[in-house]
């Protein structure tokens, strides 16, 4: 079979993983994700690394923080007063609340809390931190003529 090339759609198996070696996400005993290269379904970077990889071949594509889930962005640690929330239960740090932050809806995370207000984190739990992708071909599929 003919290396990877732009346009084969591509079975993949990967695992993700921060700077010290935690792992994050790993699909190597699921199913593999099924990509199209030249379609903009996954990163450009892990598209250009494929290329030219045979089925059973692992590449590692390791990504700055610009490239992966952003710089950590200060202004994106605020503070609400409880009194512009709407809570369904008490929130504990470490937790992941829905709120409106800089006029957006978005995902954060608790930081500290008291009886006045929340400080939460709308930067992406990752954000800031370089990550390592080992991504193996599980397949090539066959094009449709």
């Amino acid at each position: 079979m003919a290396p990877v090339q732009d346009g084969d759609t591509l079975l993949l198996h990967f695992t993700s993983t921060r700077p010290d070696g935690e792992i994050f996400e790993d699909n190597r005993t699921g199913e593999p994700i099924q990509a199209t290269l030249g379609k903009k379904q996954i990163n450009p970077l892990f598209e250009e690394a494929l290329i030219g990889k045979e089925p059973g071949e692992t590449v590692t594509v390791v990504l700055p923080p610009e490239k992966a889930y952003g710089k950590f962005n200060k202004r994106l640690v605020v503070t609400i007063k409880r009194k512009k929330l709407t809570l369904d239960h008490e929130p504990v740090p470490g937790e992941f609340l829905r709120v409106e932050v800089m006029g957006k809806p978005c995902l954060v995370t608790v930081l500290d809390l008291d009886e006045k207000s929340i400080t939460v984190d709308a930067n992406h739990p990752l954000a800031g931190e370089t990550i390592t992708y080992a991504i193996t071909v599980a397949a090539i599929l066959p094009r449709e003529s």
